[in-house]
């Protein structure tokens, strides 16, 4: 192998090996034995497939390679465990070693250490499979919750600090003969008079409280009935946005 292609070679933490058209090893670089599966076995003379059984079975594809028949042949993340218990990855590239491709060059193999991009792409596969889960259980979760607000008995809105309605259940719907699309984006007033709206939500120093004890409330219907309702009102703490919503959990108690 010509100088300058070893000394590139080594400067990428490349090793080589050559063999001939037999598969035996004829030249190889110094460290090229930490990638083997038998270190024993890479020396000169000795056929190749001896350390690196992933050749095997590729007989005939290196033999087009030595023809001229076929470029070259990459093998990607081949692992091995060290001496030391390690892990190390590496791929390996086969070319030949001649600018006439004719019968009788030598193959060179060569070998880079991957070990590091490997263990990121488990990583970042490991996370993202973490995330894929995490993802999944909330997401069941969310549908859970869904379910049990839509399906409660009493009356349920949330509201921006404005009041405006952003999600309402079933019950409410029955209760005051709404839809979604007549409530959700309309101002809770729609169906509590501001009045007495302002009195069920008390702020102090820009904080709606807990209300434990529901509020008798006189609300109308979308037919225009009047109706007694016990309402109660908590903010919705959260670090996700700067405002905080409201529920509120009706009874009909008329």
């Amino acid at each position: 192998m010509h100088p300058l292609f070893q000394k590139l070679l080594l400067s990428r933490h490349i090793e080589y090996l050559a063999v001939d058209e037999s598969f035996n090893i004829v030249e190889l670089s110094d460290k090229i034995a930490q990638f083997a599966d038998s270190p024993q076995d890479v020396s000169r003379g000795k056929d190749v497939r001896l350390s690196f059984p992933e050749i095997v079975g590729m007989e005939e594809i290196l033999i087009n390679i030595l023809q001229g028949q076929q470029l070259n042949f990459d093998l990607k993340g081949i692992g091995r465990f060290t001496g030391r218990g390690n892990l190390l990855y590496f791929d390996m590239y086969i070319i030949n070693d001649s600018e006439n491709c004719n019968a009788g060059n030598k193959l060179i193999i060569l070998c880079e250490n991957t070990t590091d991009r490997m263990t990121l792409e488990q990583t970042l596969v490991q996370r993202s499979n973490e995330t894929s889960l995490l993802l999944d259980a909330w997401a069941a979760s969310s549908q859970y919750l869904d379910k049990i607000v839509q399906y409660m008995g009493d009356a349920l809105f949330v509201t921006n600090e404005s009041t405006i309605i952003k999600i309402v259940n079933k019950a409410a719907n029955c209760l005051f003969g709404y839809s979604d699309l007549e409530l959700i984006g309309k101002p809770l007033s729609l169906i509590i008079d501001e009045l007495q709206l302002k009195n069920l939500v008390l702020y102090k120093n820009g904080s709606c409280p807990s209300s434990t004890i529901p509020s008798e409330v006189v609300c109308q219907t979308k037919t225009g009935e009047k109706i007694l309702v016990a309402f109660s009102c908590s903010r919705i703490e959260s670090e996700l946005e700067e405002e905080q919503d409201i529920i509120y959990i009706g009874r009909d108690i008329s």
